[in-house]
Order: structure tokens, then C-alpha cells, then sequence
């Protein structure tokens, strides 16, 4: 499409700053209805997002799906966003100083879909979703559709852990907790918060994709359709720390991994000194136990006959 009969099209959508679904169906069937996005299709997509950051999800929905496939088909292997892709897509994201909610939705997605990401990659997603947060106009708070991406990005299978939380995203829920404990957060940041950190301390796995190199030498690698978080953390968090083993025995990444992650459950299943030593100086960080982290010692001390003696010291002191 020429870059005239492009900008045509775009004008009239979003001139008040947001985006319909029927204005979704019309950049579906006609500006993007080839299936290719070119690089003058993309710097005309973030524009749009800049006149229109708001919209329905449909929206939201649309430019992560066109930008995503930009970035992870446009060389071999497919399915991995490079160094190079990253930085592009970081000067493209920082232009206004920082991501937008649309900005956000598409890294979440290009964590979710792609076989590997660089290293940096999630901590800058999470750096950008914690300002996004932090920044409000209104105040720091967590509304339910922040926590239902930073559920997302958490467990996104291209991210830092795979399906485990790490250390840094593990401080990343710490520091949003202690900015937001005076907020009338949504519900669900409570749940997702005990959630995130029960599964740093219990669960450290995640599969590793082969680098993209190896998947280029390869030409064919498995991509797991199977896992369903939403499933696993019921079954990982109904049957106690325990569980953690089972949960991930059931949630491969393809066949030849499951003797690997059973054994990594095993050594996972117990606290170790330095994570609990870690936990004690997060939780009393400011002198003090919030609602959400007397909500993790409580979820903890269903089960505090596994735990090493530094956290039965702080489960006892919060009592």
C-alpha cells in the first residue's frame, strides 16, 4: 500500500483518541488485509497508537497481534526476537518516555509467543509495566487490568523464568506492593501477588529454548500448546508447597524435558536459607506487615511445618 492511500485510510480512525471494534474490522480487511506488515505499515500502526492509545480490547488485541507478527516473522528463524529487534522495538516504545498500555499489551504478547527473547528483554516489559502503574495520574494503584498483565507477564512462556517467577520479577511484585499497600487496589493484585511469590520461592524451573543458532541449525523446534496457568496454579497452590513437584511434572514443554524438571522439582520443593533470609527482608521491609503480605503468612503458615526456621520466626512474629 502507498504511503498516501495508508495515511488516508488512518486518518479518520481515532481522531478522538480511541478506537472501536467496527474501526479494528475496517484496519483488518483493508490496511492489513494482506497478512505482511511492512516497516512503513508499523512506524503507521504506532502512530495511530500515539492518536489513539485507548479503545476497545479488540484494539489492544490488533496491534499486539500485527506488531508481534512483525517482529517474530520478519526473519529466520521465525519465532525470535533478536538483540536488534529489541532495540528497535525499544526506541520505538521510549520515543514519549515510556510504554503505553498498547506498547505493554504487545511486549506481554511477544513474550507469550516467542521461542526465546534477549536477556534484558523482561526486565525492561517489567520496568515499564511498574512505571505505567507507579505513574498514574491519579496515584499508584493496581486496577484489575494491570494485574491481568502483569499475570500475563509473569508467566509468559518467552519470559525471564518460563512459567517460574524469578528473583527480579519477585522484587518487581515487592516494590508495586509496597508503592500501592495504601491503594484500593483491585482484588485480584492480592491473589496474583501470593500467587507470584509462593511461585519464586517453591518453584524455580522453567524450560530453556534452544538458542537461535541451534533452532536455525535445527529448522524445526516444538512449540508447547499444552500448559494452562490458570489450571496449574490451582492445582500448584490447592495442594500445598508440595504440590509445586506435581504441578510442573504435568506441565512440560515437550516429552524429553520431564525427567529434567522432576528432578528440579525435588530440589525446588524446600525453602532454602537464602531464600527465606531474602523473604524476611522484603516482607518487613518498611516495619511492617500490609494486608497483602499478611495475606502470603497466612497462605504460608497452612504450611509452616515445611518451612526453615527463619520463616517460623517471622510467621510467629506477625502474629
Amino acid at each position: 500500500m502507498s504511503d498516501q492511500s495508508l495515511e488516508t485510510r488512518l486518518t479518520a480512525i481515532g481522531a478522538d483518541g480511541f478506537v472501536s471494534a467496527d474501526e479494528v474490522l475496517f484496519l483488518r480487511r483493508t490496511v492489513f488485509a494482506d497478512g505482511v506488515v511492512s516497516t512503513k505499515e508499523l512506524d503507521a500502526l504506532f502512530a495511530l497508537g500515539d492518536k489513539a492509545p485507548d479503545g476497545e480490547p479488540e484494539w489492544f488485541q490488533f496491534f499486539a497481534e500485527v506488531a508481534a507478527d512483525f517482529y517474530l516473522r520478519e526473519e529466520e528463524p521465525q519465532g525470535y526476537l533478536t538483540e536488534q529487534e529489541f532495540e528497535s522495538l525499544k526506541s520505538r516504545v521510549l520515543r514519549n518516555g515510556h510504554a503505553n498500555g498498547l506498547e505493554i499489551a504487545l511486549m506481554v504478547k511477544l513474550m507469550e509467543t516467542a521461542e526465546a527473547t534477549p536477556s534484558d528483554f523482561a526486565a525492561f516489559v517489567g520496568d515499564q509495566i511498574k512505571q505505567s502503574i507507579l505513574k498514574k495520574e491519579g496515584g499508584p494503584i493496581v486496577e484489575k487490568h494491570d494485574a491481568i498483565i502483569l499475570r500475563r507477564y509473569l508467566f509468559a512462556a518467552g519470559g525471564d523464568g518460563n512459567v517460574a517467577v524469578t528473583r527480579a520479577e519477585a522484587e518487581l511484585l515487592f516494590d508495586i506492593n509496597d508503592a500501592t499497600e495504601n491503594a484500593r487496589n483491585s482484588p485480584a493484585w492480592t491473589e496474583l501477588f501470593v500467587q507470584g511469590i509462593i511461585n519464586h520461592l517453591m518453584a524455580h524451573l522453567g524450560y530453556t529454548a534452544p538458542s537461535r543458532e541451534e533452532a536455525f541449525r535445527r529448522n524445526a523446534w516444538a512449540r508447547d500448546h499444552s500448559t494452562n496457568v490458570g489450571g496449574f496454579f490451582k492445582r500448584m497452590l490447592s495442594g500445598g508447597f508440595s504440590a509445586v513437584k506435581n504441578a510442573y511434572a504435568s506441565e512440560t514443554v515437550a516429552g524429553a524435558h520431564n525427567d529434567q524438571r522432576d528432578a528440579a522439582a525435588t530440589d525446588a520443593e524446600q525453602i532454602t536459607k537464602a531464600e527465606a533470609e531474602w523473604l524476611a527482608s522484603r516482607i518487613g521491609k518498611d516495619g511492617g506487615f500490609d494486608a497483602n503480605e499478611r495475606r502470603l503468612i497466612e497462605r504460608m503458615r497452612q504450611h509452616e511445618k515445611e518451612l526453615p526456621d527463619t520463616l517460623k520466626k517471622l510467621i510467629g512474629s506477625a502474629a
